[in-house]
């Protein structure tokens, strides 16, 4: 691939460009991609994200709906950086890249919410897995416009055999680039400045129900945020890790285990417990007090409480209606409840 692709840029004007239509959910696939621009003397100039796809009852689930369209130019300049800049400028274009998508999207629901009198349903241009591609192609644009990295010739890296299952600075950087992009996708329902408050395993159980409301149950999508949000533990959170029929735990099937590590010491935990309580018929008062016992400050949190519980109502409607229940009763408690006591 390399020789073929240096091949055309050889015969190629110096003011000419090729055009590559690419399409891949695959760290390692990427990285090859890097390694034939840079041995190639390519650089990737623009990455424009466009949707091939619509959805349809044969076609659910987190498949990739769009193809990622290269624009390929010589590289005439010989420019060099070193690591923890690049990281930097990979985490700004990597944003640069959601905000734009993520914008199209709202400008889809808006539509939607528009033409809801007439029945028409607009589902979203792009979905995870599309976004995710997305971070991949804003790594691939800022990492070829390199020659040199940390002083080291990425050409002729390039051009070196991979040793099996060796993870290099390109892989790193492109796992890096998914990550930021997993961390920008804000679950419809939840405020920004609330996602920020979370911690990782939060988020990553937060993101995954909202998956298991769009009825996906691949264990890959679990292991994928799992990473993304740097969860160690996640199988402690899962009630099955079945390939095609996975899916976490309700607060109902914690019951009074996993209080231990960063998900068992917050906010949402405590939540988790409350609802599993409310199922058992728990007098209300007593599940109120174990929930302020439970969580820190808990006062100065009640309105990110509040938002987790309205969104765990919202999701968990048809995957578990009676946790959607307990729910709404412990969120009527918490907006009924006099401060202070």
């Amino acid at each position: 691939m390399v020789a073929s692709y240096k091949t055309m840029a050889d015969y190629m004007p110096d003011n000419g460009l090729q055009v590559v239509m690419f399409t891949h959910q695959d760290t390692g696939v990427w990285v090859d991609m890097v390694a034939i621009m840079w041995g190639a003397g390519l650089q990737v100039t623009a990455a424009w994200y466009i949707a091939t796809e619509t959805t349809s009852e044969l076609k659910k689930g987190g498949y990739v709906q769009g193809t990622v369209l290269l624009v390929l130019r010589k590289r005439k300049e010989q420019a060099s950086a070193y690591l923890d800049e690049l990281v930097q400028e990979v985490k700004t274009e990597v944003e640069r890249q959601m905000d734009t998508l993520l914008g199209l999207n709202q400008t889809i629901v808006s539509k939607r919410k528009k033409h809801a009198e007439s029945n028409t349903l607009i589902e979203n241009l792009f979905e995870d897995a599309d976004l995710q591609m997305a971070g991949y192609a804003a790594a691939l644009r800022v990492l070829t416009g390199y020659t040199h990295i940390d002083g080291r010739d990425m050409a002729a890296e390039a051009l070196r055999p991979r040793t099996k299952g060796a993870k290099g600075v390109v892989s790193e950087i492109i796992d890096f680039a998914v990550q930021i992009a997993n961390e920008h996708l804000v679950p419809e329902g939840i405020q920004p400045a609330i996602w920020e408050e979370l911690t990782g395993s939060e988020r990553f159980y937060l993101k995954m129900i909202e998956l298991e409301a769009l009825g996906l149950k691949k264990l890959d999508n679990y292991q994928n945020f799992a990473k993304a949000f740097r969860v160690n533990n996640d199988n402690s959170m899962m009630a099955s890790s079945k390939a095609n029929d996975a899916r976490l735990k309700t607060g109902y099937e914690f019951k009074k285990t996993e209080f231990d590590g960063e998900f068992g010491q917050s906010g949402l935990r405590a939540v988790l417990f409350a609802l599993y309580e409310l199922q058992k018929d728990l007098d209300s008062d007593e599940v109120m007090s174990h929930l302020r016992d439970l969580v820190v400050d808990y006062h100065s949190r009640r309105e990110a409480l509040k938002a987790l519980i309205h969104y765990i109502a919202s999701k968990r409607e048809k995957t578990a209606p009676r946790e959607a229940e307990a729910a709404r009763i412990l969120l009527g408690r918490i907006q009924n409840e006099r401060l202070g006591g």
